[in-house]
């Protein structure tokens, strides 16, 4: 009774995997066959998008039936056709020096521009600051336009020494920011003493050394992850070849014959079969998985960075962030969406070269440490 019922189970086990298996193939094929104005609902089928100035209410119910959109509310638009549940959040230009050129749409944002002697500072993707201009003090000249999001700065005319942080005087005489004024045979308005020039002579080598140690542990850190980058690429290009037996054990048998005739006798594991040994499975890495141990390794202030650099968009990243109000949800969605446009989405299993690329952006990025955990917990 109790093997009837293992075999039971085993059946209903194997029932599921494939209906599984045959959903996700249809999901995929049906996915790429939605138009640019459709996109893929979950019921296994096209709905239409909402309109430019619209937010989707509810999916549409079967195919062929409409989706339920609504207008976006005032201080809201959407600029294209979308399938968003919520519309994104005019700019406000009631600030302080700061003029509207157009009115905002339920199709377009607002415009915005800040008043002469002014420059535009961005904060948010809906929050603009507009900054006063800075005014360049005598003896100074003017480096770039202030007007729209640029901004000036201030340096010292040719032959001047800065004497405040907006003022700056003609060199008259061999002083810092007048070396013109030097030659060989004068030095600067300071004193050297004896223990001045004792501390140089000993602080100069010793950061020489510590920055040539410093550059030589990085190179070999270079150096090693390469190689095993390289190694990596090598077994994976390389044919799988047949396992040999190391307990194989011939034996010599010497019969009492004249000529001392020499037979092989083969123990019985040299006869098995290589079909029948197992074959090398390789380790499948669930999104999920991957998505959340990676959430604990990078620090949070460099998270959107990351998300940027792998080409998550500003917009993807404002939704997730404003349909999730856990910011942990909302950079699991980031990184979803990171995944699913390399994976192409369906089998929640995540290929070792998404993985790869992730670790060399943390690499650019000088999170040497966390690439390594990353690289040892799934690459290893």
């Amino acid at each position: 009774m109790t093997q009837h019922n293992t075999t039971h189970r085993r059946k209903h086990h194997l029932s599921i995997c494939l209906l599984l298996v045959l959903f996700c193939q249809s999901y995929v094929v049906g996915q790429g066959q939605c138009s640019e104005n459709e996109y893929w609902n979950d019921q296994g089928f096209c709905c239409d998008k909402c309109h430019a100035g619209f937010k989707l209410i509810q999916k549409c119910p079967a195919l062929g039936q409409r989706s339920v959109c609504k207008k976006c509310d005032a201080g809201t638009y959407s600029e294209k056709a979308n399938f968003y549940r919520n519309c994104f959040k005019c700019t406000s230009c009631k600030k302080p020096n700061m003029v509207t050129v157009s009115n905002c749409t339920v199709t377009s944002n607002s415009t915005c521009k800040c008043n002469d002697g002014y420059y535009m500072k961005k904060l948010t993707t809906s929050t603009l600051e507009c900054r006063l201009c800075k005014n360049c003090g005598p003896g100074q000249w003017k480096i770039g336009n202030c007007t729209g999001e640029d901004y000036n700065h201030c340096m010292c005319k040719d032959k001047h020494y800065s004497v405040k942080p907006n003022s700056c005087e003609p060199c008259v005489r061999c002083q810092e920011g007048c070396g013109f004024l030097c030659n060989s045979s004068k030095t600067l308005n300071t004193v050297r003493s004896p223990t001045t020039d004792t501390v140089s002579q000993i602080v100069v080598p010793v950061c020489s050394c510590i920055m040539a140690v410093a550059v030589g542990v990085f190179m070999l850190y270079e150096g090693i992850r390469l190689w095993r980058k390289r190694k990596r690429a090598l077994s994976a290009q390389s044919s799988p070849h047949d396992p040999v037996s190391m307990t194989e054990v011939e034996t010599m048998v010497v019969t009492d014959s004249p000529d001392s005739v020499m037979k092989h006798v083969p123990k019985p594991c040299e006869t098995e079969r290589a079909s029948e040994l197992p074959d090398c499975v390789p380790r499948e890495i669930k999104v999920a998985e991957f998505i959340y141990f990676v959430l604990d390794e990078i620090p949070v202030a460099r998270f959107k960075e990351v998300v940027r650099r792998l080409g998550i968009s500003e917009q993807d990243i404002d939704r997730a962030e404003r349909d999730n109000r856990a910011f942990k949800d909302a950079q699991y969605q980031m990184l979803k969406v990171w995944s699913d446009r390399g994976s192409g989405g369906g089998n929640n299993i995540l290929p070792c070269h998404l993985i790869q690329l992730f670790i060399d952006t943390l690499g650019d990025m000088f999170l040497a440490s966390c690439a390594d955990s990353i690289e040892n917990r799934f690459l290893s």
